[in-house]
């Protein structure tokens, strides 16, 4: 088993209790309230500036020009996969992107952009890489269990949501990106692979507590 599979088996039983969190269930059964779909959807395009700080300061960090570009071509797929779908979500919220910056972030988003942040100033490029992994592999995972589950989700309000997270291109992509981790952290020390696992786990633990938020309307800062 290689490094990847490895820290994505470690971190599953959590992917796994995000894929059942009733925020989740009650999407696929199509009785989600508007008013927590809506809260979610603010809370992500929050989290999503500061997901894309970490991978901004990766980009300052690289020491080659093929790192630079890996990261750089993240930002792009981030805006143009994930944004689209976002703003029309919002503009139904009646809220413009602009606007959700004057927001409070709630304590879940607020503990992992920190997470997030922290660790991109703070660390190298493999440990960054770890900390933004999480989300872009566990938002596969859920979605792809909410689709195998409630395959009539596709036909609803959130069915564009969830073919972001299912279609092949973001498959893709959820490919080549665990190949460079494989490619960056496997000749690395077992010390520090575990110290890396580690940083994959706690970033899954986030995601985990981020849908816990989203279907609590009364989770604060």
């Amino acid at each position: 088993m290689n490094f990847m599979d490895r820290v994505i088996a470690r971190s599953m039983p959590l992917w796994e209790a995000a894929a059942s969190e009733p925020f989740v269930t009650a999407m696929g059964e199509g009785n989600l309230s508007r008013e927590l779909f809506y809260g979610y959807i603010v809370q992500d395009s929050i989290y999503l500036r500061d997901y894309l700080k970490a991978y901004a300061m990766a980009i300052f960090k690289s020491r080659t020009l093929r790192e630079m570009q890996v990261f750089y071509s993240a930002l792009g797929f981030v805006n143009d996969s994930e944004n689209a779908t976002r703003l029309g979500y919002l503009a139904d919220a009646g809220l413009t992107d602009a606007e959700v910056e004057s927001i409070p972030k709630r304590k879940a988003c607020a503990d992992y952009t920190r997470f997030l942040v922290e660790t991109a100033e703070r660390e190298e490029i493999p440990e960054i890489l770890m900390a933004v992994m999480p989300c872009m592999l566990g938002y596969r995972y859920v979605f792809e269990e909410l689709e195998k589950r409630y395959p009539a989700v596709l036909d609803g309000y959130f069915g564009p949501l969830v073919r972001d997270y299912t279609g092949e291109g973001y498959a893709a992509a959820c490919k080549t990106w665990t190949d460079y981790c494989e490619e960056v952290c496997a000749p690395l020390s077992a010390e520090r692979k575990e110290r890396l696992a580690g940083i994959f786990e706690e970033a899954s633990r986030h995601e985990l507590y981020f849908w816990r938020m989203a279907g609590d309307s009364h989770e604060t800062e």
